[in-house]
């Protein structure tokens, strides 16, 4: 291998950053329409059961690659990054983790909380059931983790992917990081 070239990550390990990527960036899109939405709006309450449903699916998601990614790890880092790359990046990794699982978690949270729903229907199918008592108090506090878990997320979104297009765009094809996750 020579120094432009880079591992791939494992193909189940692909197939979950896609999955857990569109889903979670469409939930992001939907969550903040709905948080700006006049709460008049006659379509305001209509979101909300596609947003949980989508919600619990990147729950799994994300729970189904957390032993993905522990067994399969991580290619080694590009020998032709810089130490300051390296380090960010890895920064971003984790702190991704730990956005998806607040995110997810705390939506979970918020739903089993609040005092006027019972248990997360999906699709119309099936009703995942609370797992905490109801409480305006912890609603509140999911609510504010999941609000500030939604900007968060933007946040180190963004470096990521200006991580990706610095390395695509900027340092040219031979030091294509996407290549690792495709």
């Amino acid at each position: 291998m020579n120094q432009f070239e880079t591992e791939k990550y494992t193909l189940p390990l692909r197939v979950l950053h896609w999955l857990t990527a569109v889903t979670i960036m469409a939930l992001l899109v939907v969550g903040f329409y709905m948080a700006d939405i006049d709460p008049d709006a006659p379509n305001k309450y209509e979101l909300y059961p596609l947003h949980k449903s989508f919600g619990m699916v990147a729950l799994l998601l994300v729970m189904l690659r957390l032993p993905v990614r522990f067994k399969s790890g991580a290619p080694a880092p590009a020998s032709w990054l810089e130490n300051w790359e390296k380090q960010l990046s890895h920064l971003v990794h984790v702190l991704l983790y730990v956005a998806m699982l607040t995110m997810t978690w705390s939506g979970f949270l918020m739903n089993s909380t609040f005092p006027y729903v019972n248990g997360v229907e999906i699709f119309g199918m099936f009703t995942v059931p609370d797992i905490t008592p109801k409480s305006e108090y912890w609603n509140g506090i999911a609510h504010t983790f999941h609000s500030v878990g939604a900007w968060s997320f933007v946040v180190l979104l963004a470096l990521h992917l200006g991580g990706v297009f610095k390395h695509r765009v900027l340092d040219g094809k031979e030091k294509d990081v996407l290549r690792r996750m495709i």
